[in-house]
């Protein structure tokens, strides 16, 4: 089933500091694909209760929350996602990966990136830094200063 999504919820995150910005292939691709997920990049004020705001909203959205860990490391170290049929909430409170993860998406958008592969990899690479030679999805590697 192919929902769009509800404005109201855009508004609720608004009225509570974060920013909601459109991305994913439906953003990025053109012509856009149609029977993809809508994908929402959403920054949330740095802090806990801003985090549990933003929490409450999905929830009360009946949006469902796609881990297994604590949702403030998650959104503090990287993201969260939180979906409702084909709507997909990407949720940090971490500036520093919401400014990358939107220059991924413009240069996705700028070189009109086709293939989910070839745009996961250029996310991989902005987000984590991973070099993607290989075809193979990769994980966050350690950087030098981390091991």
């Amino acid at each position: 089933m192919n929902i769009e999504i509800d404005t109201d919820i855009v508004a609720a995150l608004q009225a509570e500091g974060c920013e909601v910005t459109p991305c994913g292939s439906r953003v990025t691709c053109d012509p856009p694909p149609v029977n993809t997920d809508q994908d929402y990049l959403v920054l949330v004020p740095p802090g806990e209760d801003d985090v549990t705001s933003a929490v409450g909203i999905l929830g009360d959205y009946k949006f469902l929350w796609e881990s297994s860990e604590h949702y403030q490391t998650e959104a503090a170290d990287g993201f969260m996602s939180w979906r409702k049929d084909n709507v997909n909430m990407i949720v940090t409170s971490n500036p520093e990966f919401a400014w990358k993860h939107r220059a991924a998406t413009a240069l996705c958008k700028r070189l009109n990136l086709q293939t989910k592969a070839d745009r996961i990899a250029l996310f991989q690479a902005v987000l984590y830094g991973n070099d993607c030679t290989s075809n193979e999805t990769p994980v966050k590697p350690l950087l030098p200063w981390e091991t």
